[in-house]
């Protein structure tokens, strides 16, 4: 049998998590399987978000700490070692795909986000005049960052950010819990799952457009860099990436359509994604 896992094994507060422990160990990553032999899940350290990581922008070694808060509250941030610092941005609506790419050719990444917006939804970019040089530096000095994220066209698929130096890639860790009925959830982990939740009255098979809980879809992503761990800093990035986010109008028709993941297509993604292999 496969594991379906972004593990949340644990929720352990050891902050030499490795990556493979953030995105699961051994896992089958098919999105659209719905085998109840499978277990989905997804793994998160429940210690201060960075506070041990290695800050080294290259670095691939898996024994050192690159793990992601898990904390309860809006904004965290954790002094480094330095001047390190880091900030946890959290959100419970999907990203605009092609507001995100705007906002990734910010980070000083040179392989794995696109070099132009195929889509010419004037709604979907950030333009060029709306930048601001001190959002540009903050956004220059990130380090790493990774974590979970949820974009608009899909209301199925988990995504895992990981942007380390100069390279930047988005990774389909599977589905997320709310989408599997609650009897396919492994007993042991249901209450660490039930955790990342916005509702525990959420019911996915009573949603409708009108629903405003999501369940664990999220967005958890930290930031790690020179000065991140400023009150500037963690403002710049929380306002870029809420400009991110559907609008109220867009995130009305995403609701209307998220039953049907086909017609999410109308929220173009123009980011390459792959499965996550192990």
């Amino acid at each position: 049998d496969h594991d379906h896992s972004h593990s949340h094994s644990d929720h352990s507060n050891d902050a030499g998590s490795t990556m493979e422990d953030v995105v699961g160990e051994g896992g089958c990553t098919d999105p659209d399987s719905e085998d109840t032999s499978h277990s989905h899940s997804h793994s998160h350290s429940s210690d201060n978000a960075g506070a041990a990581d290695c800050a080294d922008p290259d670095c691939a070694d898996t024994s050192h700490s690159h793990s992601h808060s898990h904390s309860s509250s809006d904004t965290a941030a954790a002094p480094l070692h330095a001047g390190i610092g880091s900030y946890v941005y959290r959100a419970r609506r999907p990203f605009h795909p092609s507001r995100l790419l705007s906002i990734l050719h910010k980070l000083p990444v040179v392989r794995g986000v696109p070099t132009t917006n195929q889509n010419g939804d004037d709604n979907s970019i950030i333009r060029d005049e709306d930048d601001d040089d001190g959002v540009n530096k903050v956004f220059k000095q990130v380090l790493r960052s990774k974590g979970f994220a949820w974009t608009a066209d899909s209301n199925v698929k988990a995504m895992y950010w990981s942007h380390a130096g100069s390279s930047f890639e988005m990774q389909c860790l599977g589905r997320w819990w709310a989408t599997l009925p609650k009897q396919q959830w492994p007993e042991e982990v249901k209450d660490s799952i039930l955790a990342d939740y916005d509702s525990l009255d959420h019911d996915e098979t009573a949603a409708s457009p009108t629903t405003s809980s999501v369940g664990d879809r999220r967005q958890e992503v930290v930031f790690i860099g020179p000065d991140i761990g400023s009150l500037d800093s963690q403002t710049a990035i929380k306002s870029v990436l809420d400009s991110c986010l559907l609008n109220d109008e867009e995130w009305n028709i995403f609701r209307s359509k998220r039953d049907d993941e086909a017609s999410l297509t109308c929220f173009e993604n123009p980011l390459e994604t792959r499965m996550l292999t192990y």
